[in-house]
């Protein structure tokens, strides 16, 4: 795997800042002909460095789901016992996000779901197939405060 020089590093934050944009104003920005630009853009996507251009949906504007962050603590944590748990929500379409963490808790998951009473059967379903689990607690989304907008590739 190659590793990414300062033109891939533009290219990935063009992209990252408009998904949309064309491979012929790409290509003007980082100055490379169309197919030179076209080729670098495969490439990124053939080895995973740019894992796929997606559009962001106003969730508010479709529907107005229960979103919560909810910190998961585990009694046991043997690896088999974070396998179970990262399994479960692996299967939860509701599951938007999942960090394993250090700290005061093992999980923080983001959920967003049609009701409360969903959320509510998702929590029961995690703490009936994965007995492991010592705690969970609930945290309700009033608001959104800031948005990920991508990372600051040049500075990482």
């Amino acid at each position: 795997m190659k590793s990414l020089d300062r033109i891939d590093l533009r290219i990935l934050a063009l992209l990252q800042d408009n998904g949309r944009i064309s491979n012929k104003d790409l290509a003007e920005q980082v100055n490379l002909s169309t197919s030179a630009c076209h080729q670098r853009l495969q490439r990124l996507l053939d080895e995973d460095w740019l894992l796929g251009i997606q559009g962001i949906v106003n969730i508010d504007k479709l529907a107005a789901p229960v979103q919560c962050l909810a910190t998961i603590s585990m009694s046991c944590h043997a690896p088999e016992s974070f396998a179970s748990v990262e399994k479960q929500l692996e299967q939860m379409p509701e599951v938007l996000e999942a960090y394993t963490v250090s700290g005061g808790c093992d999980f923080i998951v983001r959920f967003a779901c049609a009701q409360m009473s969903r959320y509510m059967d998702l929590t029961n379903e995690l703490l009936h197939y994965c007995p492991d689990i010592g705690q969970i607690n609930t945290h309700v989304v009033l608001k959104q405060s800031k948005r990920f907008q991508g990372f600051i590739l040049p500075s990482l």
